[in-house]
């Protein structure tokens, strides 16, 4: 269980790598770093089931997802339809994940968003 210092903390450092244009490029980086495992520039459906898989086994989960849950995230972070994830189309997709995350950060802390 999270404690109210460590939701803070979270927050903060959400809010942060969203407000710094260098802090975000950074962490989208190094993530895209993380998944790109060939180091070709680009994400392939592969790339990305094997990093979700290694995060689902490191948090101990069971079973891991099945194929058409892979291909509907691959889909959501392929946005312009050619079957590979540029570092422009993950930069949109962790946008997106880190306002989710602060807003509902945002919501548990009772705090307002601007």
């Amino acid at each position: 269980m999270s404690t109210s210092s460590e939701i803070e903390q979270t927050y903060d450092a959400l809010t942060v790598i969203l407000n710094d244009d260098e802090t975000f490029h950074h962490v989208c980086t190094e993530v895209f770093k993380t998944i790109d495992v060939n180091n070709d520039g680009s994400l392939e459906k592969n790339e990305i089931r094997n990093f979700i898989d290694n995060i689902c086994q490191e948090m101990g989960m069971q079973s891991l997802p099945d194929d058409n849950t892979i291909a509907e995230v691959f889909h959501e972070l392929d946005s312009d339809g050619s079957n590979e994830v540029s570092i422009k189309e993950m930069k949109a997709f962790l946008r997106k994940i880190f306002v989710s995350q602060r807003d509902e950060i945002s919501r548990v802390l009772g705090k307002s968003e601007h």
